[in-house]
């Protein structure tokens, strides 16, 4: 390869000058262009939204029925219809218990029923009898047939009898009073669920035997579930009934609660009050619910005042802070802003806009201070509240 002489180096530098040069002017001809060639942008205006400020307060997802499901009578666990986070219906069979010694318990009190009956029948016709002979004592009274003894005899018999049906009848009573007791029994050796729920512990097994009040699952109504949160107590005697709060759950979601009920209660050390709040979960997944999760509630603090507010998506960061194009007579036009609090998908603003100014909210990233653009504008959305 042959060596460059120092004409040939001056002759390359020349060259590079001349084509970067040349890029230079074609890059300042391409702006130049772009200047006068309009950007298609949505755009959006700057209105007035009623809102509160409100304080982050930490509560949790609770139940407001679990239950430990518990036997009524003493045995031995013959079947279980469960495992743990099974999904039960109301009345669903949980647990059985071996009804054979029952069973038998029940034979018998028929039998002492049968018996008693009997035993009563016969009672009957002795008092029957009896009644009849003290009769025919008493019709003798006035000849000289008439035996006081014999009619003593027959009085006192009477008596007797009148007894003995009376112990007959609680007999039959007694019996009756037992196979009442041992249905009972039987039918309380199936366990059923209370209600609708999902089984969180299990506590019995297959040959276990179990105490009458024995725990054999533990329940938890998952379709009944409010907030509990330990607000403090200045601002939990503003909160009435009904009122509606944003909360945000682990997950993420954002749910409306609603104020159920401020506990007459305050913590001395901590000053708060519980309270206790009604929250829709239906249209959430399962995973997503969980007894026990934080929720972090946006309280008020404050009474509502209005504010100008922004789309967020207009908000790009300057070097000296937050700005927005807005858009005049069809330019973008760079204007710095101070933000306040987030108001749902917009943002306050402090200074730096006036209602109605219109601001870029897509195609904002590229746009240049005072290009020409040509405003669409997006559909409105909803004014709610902070």
């Amino acid at each position: 390869m042959a060596e460059r002489g120092p004409a040939g180096g001056v002759l390359a530098v020349r060259a590079a000058f001349v084509a970067c040069v040349a890029v230079s002017m074609l890059m300042m001809a391409q702006g130049a262009s772009a200047q006068k060639r309009a950007a298609a942008v949505f755009v959006d205006i700057v209105d007035q939204r009623l809102i509160r400020d409100t304080q982050a307060v930490i509560g949790r997802l609770v139940a407001t029925r679990r239950s430990d499901i518990a036997t009524r009578i003493a045995g031995i666990v013959g079947q279980v219809n469960f495992k743990v986070g099974d999904r039960v219906a109301r009345e669903h069979m949980l647990v059985t218990l071996d009804a054979s010694q029952k069973d038998i318990e029940k034979r018998a009190n028929q039998a002492a029923i049968a018996a008693a009956e009997a035993g009563l029948s016969v009672a009957r016709a002795k008092l029957k009898l009896a009644e009849l002979a003290f009769r025919r004592q008493s019709d003798l009274k006035s000849s000289t047939a008439f035996s006081r003894s014999r009619f003593d005899d027959a009085k006192q018999t009477v008596a007797q009898l009148h007894s003995e049906l009376g112990q007959a009848d609680a007999q039959l009573q007694m019996a009756k009073v037992g196979l009442d007791r041992a249905d009972y029994e039987l039918k309380h050796m199936v366990i059923v669920a209370p209600f609708d729920g999902i089984v969180i512990a299990r506590q019995a097994q297959p040959g276990q035997y179990m105490q009458a009040g024995g725990t054999i699952a533990t329940l938890l109504d998952i379709n009944d579930l409010e907030v509990s949160a330990d607000v403090p107590g200045v601002i939990a005697n503003t909160l009435r009934p009904g009122a509606k709060l944003d909360a945000v759950f682990e997950s993420g979601v954002v749910r409306q609660v609603v104020v159920r009920t401020a506990i007459p209660v305050q913590n001395g050390s901590t000053r708060t009050r519980q309270v206790r709040f009604k929250v829709e979960l239906t249209d959430m997944k399962p995973s997503q619910i969980a007894v026990g999760a934080t929720v972090t509630l946006k309280v008020p603090v404050s009474a509502e005042r209005t504010v100008m507010t922004v789309p967020k998506d207009a908000l790009l960061r300057g070097r000296g802070g937050w700005k927005v194009f807005a858009v005049k007579d069809n330019k973008a036009v760079s204007t710095p802003v101070v933000l306040g609090q987030a108001v749902g998908d917009r943002m306050e603003v402090v200074s730096g806009l006036k209602q109605s100014d219109v601001v870029v909210v897509r195609g904002n990233e590229r746009l240049r201070p005072g290009q020409k653009v040509r405003p669409k504008r997006v559909a409105p959305s909803p004014p709610r509240q902070g």
